[in-house]
């Protein structure tokens, strides 16, 4: 990629990626604790050669747009739907991508802009009555760093459902989205993160508009390092967002993930709920922040967290809170807890030759059931293939 905007953003993201830390030195810790950031150190930068000599890897489901190791192309992508890749993007519309994302934050988001190596512009113009599935896979032999980015624009008035795939089975994948949502928009967004023994990172950045709406789900699985964040920002009048999040740790994966929501727009209302499940020898760390600032009076924030410790060996932790600028508030709430199978529960199943494994993967496959008819009917045709994908990793042992 020549462009001009391109070589702007890509020369700034490398001077930013000698200077800046991964986390600030204001950081408690505990805070610094939760990633390992060494991982990604490890990473290399990519190369067309190291990129082109990968393993194939098979995709969940049929998608309309698929970045492959950084590679993207489009399949039958519905009508009113105006997809450009980075690499075709004139510089009007390149001031666009990563507009909303400091880059300046972290070491992590220097690195990614500085070795983009593909992704796209998308617009969504009409009504969508089929999600809109984009698929971001990575598999290479090496531990090289793969960022893609993805702008995408929901116009006024739209009612759309999207799907957001990302796939890790080499390599480091790195993934950043940012979506904004026009005036009285209407989005479903379902956001799923698998990884194998590979660092991961992702950001995905929603702005929301006036009397914009957003149900968003969200599916964390496994991944050596799993650093996922989402950051939602209410900035129009009357926007909502209601999201439910599920992370499931195993073997020795490690997942850290983020939620954090920013009201700024009056009357907004938020609800965030995650569930997390560490069994093995797994560490799962949720963190939500909700936030009421000043200029959002009248606003209503919940923020909550639940972890199930299947086993010893396993850690898991769930850390919300709360931020309020204003005491014109219509509720901020916050809530946090942890939980363990149930011994007396546990040995009544063994005396009836359920073993222990047995029991929590009942529990397990339980709680993947109630993410799975959490989802909106738009994505009801995958379901059921989403279910046996989980399942096919979560129940299998550990080698």
């Amino acid at each position: 990629m020549s462009i001009k905007w391109f070589s702007e953003l890509r020369d700034r993201a490398r001077e930013l990626a000698q200077k800046i830390p991964y986390q600030q030195i204001r950081d408690s810790p505990s805070v610094k604790y939760y990633t390992d950031w060494n991982a990604f150190e490890r990473c290399i930068e990519p190369s067309p050669g190291v990129i082109a000599d990968s393993p194939t890897i098979n995709l969940p489901t049929e998608l309309n747009v698929v970045s492959m190791n950084g590679i993207v192309s489009t399949i039958n992508t519905p009508g009113g739907i105006n997809v450009i890749s980075l690499e075709e993007l004139n510089n009007e519309l390149g001031k666009l991508i990563l507009k909303s994302i400091d880059i300046s934050e972290s070491k992590a988001l220097a690195r990614h802009a500085a070795n983009l190596v593909g992704g796209a512009y998308i617009e969504i113009d009409n009504d969508l009555d089929k999600p809109l599935k984009i698929g971001i896979a990575a598999a290479t032999k090496s531990p090289v760093l793969l960022p893609t980015h993805y702008t995408i624009l929901v116009n006024d008035n739209i009612k759309a459902s999207l799907s957001l795939f990302m796939l890790g089975a080499g390599g480091c994948p790195s993934t950043t989205a940012e979506i904004y949502l026009g005036e009285g928009s209407r989005l479903n967004i379902l956001t799923v993160g698998m990884h194998e023994q590979v660092p991961s990172y992702a950001l995905i950045k929603v702005i929301m508009g006036n009397d914009a709406e957003i149900t968003a789900r969200t599916l964390l699985i496994g991944g050596a390092m799993n650093h996922h964040r989402e950051d939602y920002v209410l900035q129009g009048r009357n926007s909502s967002i209601n999201h439910l999040g599920l992370e499931v740790g195993y073997g020795k994966s490690r997942i850290d993930y983020q939620v954090n929501i920013m009201h700024t727009g009056e009357k907004g209302t938020s609800y965030s709920r995650v569930l997390g499940i560490a069994r093995d020898k797994s560490f799962v760390i949720h963190r939500a922040l909700g936030r009421i600032t000043d200029s959002a009076k009248w606003s209503d924030t919940s923020v909550e967290g639940k972890v199930f410790i299947m086993n010893e060996g396993a850690y898991a932790a769930s850390v919300p809170i709360i931020m309020v600028d204003t005491g014109d508030v219509n509720g901020a709430r916050h809530s946090a807890a942890d939980a363990s199978p149930d011994e007396d529960q546990v040995n009544y199943l063994r005396l009836r030759g359920i073993g222990r494994d047995e029991v929590t993967d009942l529990i397990i496959h339980e709680m993947i059931s109630q993410f799975i008819e959490s989802l909106p009917t738009e994505y009801s045709a995958d379901a059921e293939t989403l279910r046996s994908l989980i399942m096919s990793r979560i129940l299998a042992k550990p080698q």
